[in-house]
């Protein structure tokens, strides 16, 4: 936002309702008849969205990147009794901290979610900068995971640019992966499993935790291959099942092949030379095959397999 004045107010607002959490302050605008415009401006973004509501709560806060980089961190959600949403702006900085760690520094100055219509057919919807929620907020590892997955698209969907229409795996499988790895470190869950995961899987250590997970996510019928451009799914199930977690899994094994250290450095590396240029799936298998030194024919073929690996 380029109005000094309005972020100005909503950075004080914001900052007072996340110190506060349970009294909220909302926004009330110096004139409720006249109009005004606000400016927005940001570089190397493939999309934009912009929302509006008179009852929205703002919270505030920054993030510091391991770079020292300060990133600006907004939540905006409904003034309800019990939200869970009260502590959402600690799960928008969890989220980047951990993505930026892992894959390459956020290169925008500012984060955002904001709570939506609840949907239960979806998760929500992400832009550059900012997400839309819209999945109900039954507890506090839903919630902080699906604003996780949309925050973290911002690594897949905008930073890097690939292509989702043709090779939808490599945003939301990408992604996925990340977030599922972000569940298991703080929380001891996943997206998909949810209550079913036995209480001693939990109190596994997290290596051997997500080791359980994809053991038992294997054994999931998916049938078409990674490799399906989205349009060409039969549905919505199918879709996400193989775009998000037979994705993840493909993914995992790789990752379990040769190491989390080595895998990270791989990663952080096709992101460092592929940010903003639009990588195909070939030019990822290039970029860890340089960073590896290593053949990945066998693994790149399991992308048009179908069935399970």
């Amino acid at each position: 936002m380029q109005n000094a004045d309005e972020l100005a107010a909503y950075k004080t607002i914001g900052a007072k309702n996340t110190a506060e959490r349970n009294k909220p302050t909302i926004y009330t605008p110096v004139s409720k008849s006249a109009t005004k415009t606000l400016s927005y401006s940001i570089n190397n973004v493939p999309d934009f969205a912009w929302f509006a509501d008179k009852d929205l709560v703002i919270q505030y806060d920054t993030v510091k990147l391991a770079s020292g980089k300060i990133v600006d961190a907004f939540s905006y959600y409904h003034n309800k009794k019990n939200t869970l949403w009260v502590n959402s702006i600690d799960y928008i900085k969890d989220a980047t901290k951990k993505y930026s760690q892992w894959i390459g520094e956020y290169e925008y100055p500012v984060v955002q979610a904001i709570e939506g219509p609840k949907n239960n057919a979806s998760g929500g919807m992400e832009y550059p900068t900012i997400t839309l929620i819209t999945s109900p907020d039954a507890k506090k590892e839903t919630l902080d995971g699906v604003i996780t997955h949309e925050v973290g698209h911002n690594w897949f969907m905008s930073m890097l640019g690939s292509n989702e229409r043709m090779h939808t795996w490599q945003d939301e499988g990408f992604n996925t992966y990340f977030q599922f790895r972000y569940e298991a470190e703080k929380y001891k869950s996943n997206s998909i499993f949810g209550d079913a995961i036995p209480a001693k899987i939990k109190e596994l250590p997290t290596d051997k935790f997500l080791a359980s997970i994809y053991g038992a996510l294997s054994n999931v019928p998916m049938q078409s291959p990674i490799e399906t451009p989205a349009a060409d799914f039969k549905t919505s199930e199918e879709y996400g099942l193989i775009s998000y977690a037979k994705t993840a899994l493909w993914l995992y094994l790789l990752q379990a092949e040769i190491g989390q250290e080595k895998f990270d450095k791989a990663f952080q590396a096709y992101f460092s030379e592929w940010k903003n240029k639009h990588p195909t799936p070939a030019d990822f298998k290039a970029s860890m095959e340089k960073s590896l030194g290593v053949n990945l024919d066998k693994y790149f073929a399991l992308l048009n397999q179908q069935g399970k690996f």
